[in-house]
């Protein structure tokens, strides 16, 4: 048993000399800042003979200077200062600052003109960079990220989680490199050191000291940005035949590569590496990533728990046993590049429907995913001749049962194929909810639907210049659908029955149709999101705008998540004559 001074021992002093470069590399490099200061005539003139003063871009010696410092090649250099424009509406309001330069482009003989904020290329060195004013520099400005460093001592990999700290002010930058977390893989134990603790109310990182071990191993290195410049051997140390680095070439890609908790699977159950050698590791990565837990609250980093990947039968040793696959399937699915969601829905069959062959359903999960095959599988659907259908009309599954669900109610016959397979099922879509659309809704139907946005009141919200609310009436829906041209005109009965349908519009223009939400409130899952026309325009599938898609998953999680259906109301019962009679 190891002390605690010999397992700091093992803790290197510094990392990497090329950290940095290598944090470069990986697109993390922070966009370098031009600095910029206004001056006086006498200053400028004083500077032509500084050591580091490299050009006087000014377009004449008569204006105002500004001295301009470049953090990528650290040489100053002369501009005209440009004053800021524009005051605040009223005493209590501030603004940005809006002062500027112009710089003498010597290249193509003219002037530049640069605002506070906006990005120019320096002339001296040809890098990007930001211009910032020395007011915003006064704390400077900080680029911070976390890397892991692998090393062996004793014996014993250690993987070194560093904060790397590049800070840059006026006239100078500087980088510092802290260690906050170690993991020292002792034999089949892994023991956490601390150096730094991280304050969730204060968003900081609080210096112990000195290093602590902790009594209780939690992975809160996750998946972390690797070292992987210059990897230890691990000979000799309890994960030599882990297949540790075979595992994050596998799932690097995907950023699935969790070396603490892969370590801690390998130690409970050593054939997991026979799924890494056969090229399955970003397999196990998806499934670990999927057992990770979360602390949306506390601001505490994401925690891995020790995975358990129930999906893999531990009692058997060949990688297709361990997955219930023969060899050839394995091979298939391989080929496909199937996840753990597929993985689960094979599971979940105790036998192929008949018809349909492991090929075909590898095929189907790669084209739909594993939810709509699941649906298909689930009704009894003809499997490739359904898939089939809907990559021709380059429509979705639940396009074509929206519109089977409409032909019905309308009494077409669904057992011919041509209602069933219309040739254009996007006109065939349109043209049933046309028929439809403005039936007459049933009194009972209106009440129910009332009832249901009463109780749904809860779920409006505002962000962010976007809002959202539940459908107030039925001829809201029947709008809503002759607006946007797509089928929520004939959702009624569903809204009623806790499939409700929200709207998303503008904040400024609330009346305006613009995004629909379809939310089954009973197991608060999202079943559509569509706009205009479902997205299909020119003969082309649209994509939904990503500042919609955020606004939708943001309310899911901080209203939909936190939010409890309210109990029905149930009417009173009235007396009959009799009864009044007798009382």
């Amino acid at each position: 048993m190891r002390t605690l001074e010999e397992y700091v021992a093992m803790i290197p002093a510094a990392p990497p000399a090329d950290i940095d470069r290598y944090l470069d590399a990986l697109g993390r490099k922070p966009l370098a800042i031009t600095s910029y200061r206004c001056i006086s005539r006498d200053d400028a003139e004083s500077r032509l003979d500084c050591e580091d003063f490299r050009a006087d871009l000014r377009p004449s010696a008569a204006i105002r200077p500004a001295a301009l410092w470049c953090s990528e090649c650290e040489s100053w250099y002369l501009a005209e200062y440009v004053p800021a424009y524009g005051t605040p509406c009223r005493e209590s309001m501030t603004y940005q600052n809006t002062s500027g330069v112009q710089v003498v482009n010597v290249e193509q003989d003219t002037i530049d003109k640069k605002r506070n904020g906006e990005t120019m290329v320096c002339p001296l060195c040809g890098a990007q960079t930001q211009l910032r004013n020395v007011q915003e520099l006064r704390y400077g400005r900080a680029a911070q990220d976390f890397i892991a460093v692998p090393t062996v001592a004793e014996n014993c990999l250690v993987l070194t989680q560093w904060c790397i700290e590049r800070h840059m002010y006026e006239g100078y930058r500087h980088t510092e490199r802290n260690a906050i977390n170690a993991f020292v893989v002792d034999g089949r134990r892994i023991i956490k050191l601390a150096h730094y603790q991280y304050n969730a109310m204060a968003g900081s990182w609080r210096n112990l000291g000195t290093w602590v071990q902790r009594a209780k191993l939690v992975d809160d290195i996750g998946c972390p940005k690797m070292y992987a410049a210059n990897l230890p051997d691990l000979g000799g140390t309890g994960a030599e035949n882990a297949k540790l680095w075979e595992y994050m070439e596998q799932s690097s890609a995907a950023k699935t590569f969790y070396p603490v908790a892969y370590l801690r699977l390998y130690f409970k159950h050593p054939n997991v590496e026979n799924l890494v050698t056969a090229g399955l590791g970003n397999l196990v990565g998806d499934g670990i990533n999927d057992e990770m837990k979360y602390h949306y609250y506390t601001g505490l980093a994401p925690q891995t728990a020790a995975p358990k990947l129930e999906w893999v039968d531990w009692k058997e040793k060949r990688p297709a046993q361990m997955l219930g696959m023969t060899k050839q399937e394995l091979r298939t699915w391989r080929e496909y590049g199937l996840g753990v969601d597929c993985l689960r829905t094979w599971k979940e069959l105790d036998t192929l429907p008949c018809g349909v062959s492991f090929h075909d359903l590898c095929a189907a999960m790669k084209a739909i995913g594993a939810y709509d095959t699941r649906r298909i599988l689930r009704e009894k659907l003809p499997m490739m001749r359904t898939l089939n259908y809907i990559e021709r009309q380059e429509q979705d599954l639940t396009q074509l049962e929206d519109y089977w669900r409409m032909a019905a109610v309308a009494g077409c016959d669904l057992n011919q194929d041509a209602v069933r397979w219309p040739k254009d099922l996007r006109t065939a879509h349109d043209r049933m909810s046309e028929t439809i659309q403005y039936e007459r809704v049933s009194g009972k139907c209106q009440q129910a639907f009332a009832a249901m946005t009463a109780r749904c009141a809860g779920l409006t919200w505002e962000h962010d210049g976007i809002c959202i609310r539940p459908a107030e009436t039925p001829l809201e829906l029947i709008r809503e659908g002759s607006t946007l041209h797509h089928c929520v005109g004939r959702y009624s009965d569903a809204h009623a029955r806790g499939r409700i349908i929200l709207f998303v519009r503008h904040t400024r223009r609330p009346e305006r149709s613009w995004y629909t939400l379809n939310i089954d409130v009973t197991s608060k899952r999202e079943i559509q999101l569509h706009g205009y026309g479902n997205e299909f325009a020119h003969g082309k599938k649209l994509k939904i705008p990503r500042r919609v898609r955020e606004f939708v998953d943001l309310w899911e999680r901080e209203v939909l998540a936190k939010w409890q259906l309210p109990p029905e109301q149930k009417a009173k019962k009235k007396k009959n004559k009799a009864t009044q009679a007798v009382a």
